[in-house]
């Protein structure tokens, strides 16, 4: 048995424990929910729960934590450590389709488009041009840095130079 989990294996261990946790009431977005035992009574109390399904629940809950305490102790401590830092920070949603196409959209859009304050895109586009537009000679109709910085309004470098508003410096005027 290896000593870690792939991150496959870790999500998955994540969505497991997440589980125990929110059968002993700790996930509720943020506030302590019902525990699985209070939910057993509920259910029982009301006629919606047989007994053998009564007891199919509980047993599935000892041995989903048997499973989870197993996996966690034969974890290097190495292993451990990461596990207990990420379980803090993780959390999973049950959400309609409408909501997780939006939210896939979203994370498609910011894969596609980086966000950027635009001082810090101002300041990166200077850099950028003290490497690339100092000197060049290049035609603005064949250079794509050009069109980066025309469509996201990057102040012109005010040299006037003949082959791109951008170049400066070493340019005929």
């Amino acid at each position: 048995m290896r000593d870690y989990l792939n991150s496959n294996e870790k999500n998955q261990y994540m969505v497991l424990q997440s589980i125990v946790q929110m059968m002993d009431g700790l996930r509720n977005s943020g506030v302590d929910g019902p525990k699985m035992s209070s939910m057993l009574e509920d259910w029982t109390k009301r006629d919606n729960m047989t007994k053998v399904e009564h007891k199919n629940l509980k047993t599935s809950e000892t041995y989903l934590r048997k499973f989870l305490a197993s996996v966690y102790e034969r974890l290097s401590p190495k292993e451990q450590a990461a596990i207990k830092k990420k379980l803090m920070k993780f959390d999973f949603k049950l959400i309609d389709d409408f909501t997780l196409k939006q939210i896939d959209r979203d994370i498609k859009d910011k894969i596609a488009n980086a966000v950027v304050p635009r001082q810090e895109f101002y300041d990166w586009s200077s850099e950028i041009m003290e490497i690339k537009c100092n000197g060049c000679t290049k035609d603005w109709n064949t250079c794509k840095l050009h069109q980066v910085f025309d469509n996201n309004l990057v102040p012109e470098s005010g040299f006037d130079c003949k082959n791109c508003k951008y170049a400066y410096g070493l340019c005929e005027s």
